[in-house]
């Protein structure tokens, strides 16, 4: 668990509730720990977490809406509100946890994007169960993304 200063909470309040979206922190005062930040899915209660299951995902997608989160993907944004107007928020949290996995972004970005899109995505367990039964399928998105990247690269 990361310990921070309260004076870094009360300048960079942003960055530290990003990370506090993925790990437990520590605020620190005057040497001693006042308080924890702790991730919104450890107070979600076991009803809210059965109710938000795998119905709420697409089970297939069309090119159009591939070639949407390909763009999205590979625009390099992570402003919460332009990935939430794109589209289903699960899927979406998942995108960003494989992203930020795979390195293909801001890694910390990326994973405290898909906590606030989908608390709890970042752990390995929601994560797998996302790959599971994601219509994205890493194994030809990733690549399409690389070679997306690739010749935006090659453009500048």
């Amino acid at each position: 668990m990361e310990t921070i200063d309260a004076s870094e909470l009360k300048t960079n309040l942003g960055g530290v509730l990003a990370r506090a979206a993925v790990d437990k922190l520590a605020i620190r005062r005057h040497g001693r720990v006042v308080a924890y930040l702790v991730p919104a899915r450890e107070f979600e209660s076991p009803r809210k977490k059965r109710e938000t299951g795998l119905a709420s995902m697409p089970r297939s997608l069309s090119r159009a809406e591939e070639e949407r989160l390909l763009q999205l993907a590979a625009s390099g944004d992570t402003r919460p509100s332009r990935w939430r107007r794109a589209g289903n928020p699960r899927l979406l949290a998942g995108l960003a946890a494989l992203l930020g996995s795979l390195d293909l972004g801001d890694r910390e970005r990326l994973l405290a994007l898909a906590e606030q899109l989908w608390p709890g995505m970042s752990t390995l367990e929601v994560a797998n169960d996302w790959l599971r039964h994601s219509p994205i399928k890493a194994d030809r998105f990733v690549p399409m993304l690389r070679a997306r990247l690739a010749q935006h690269e090659n453009r500048k």
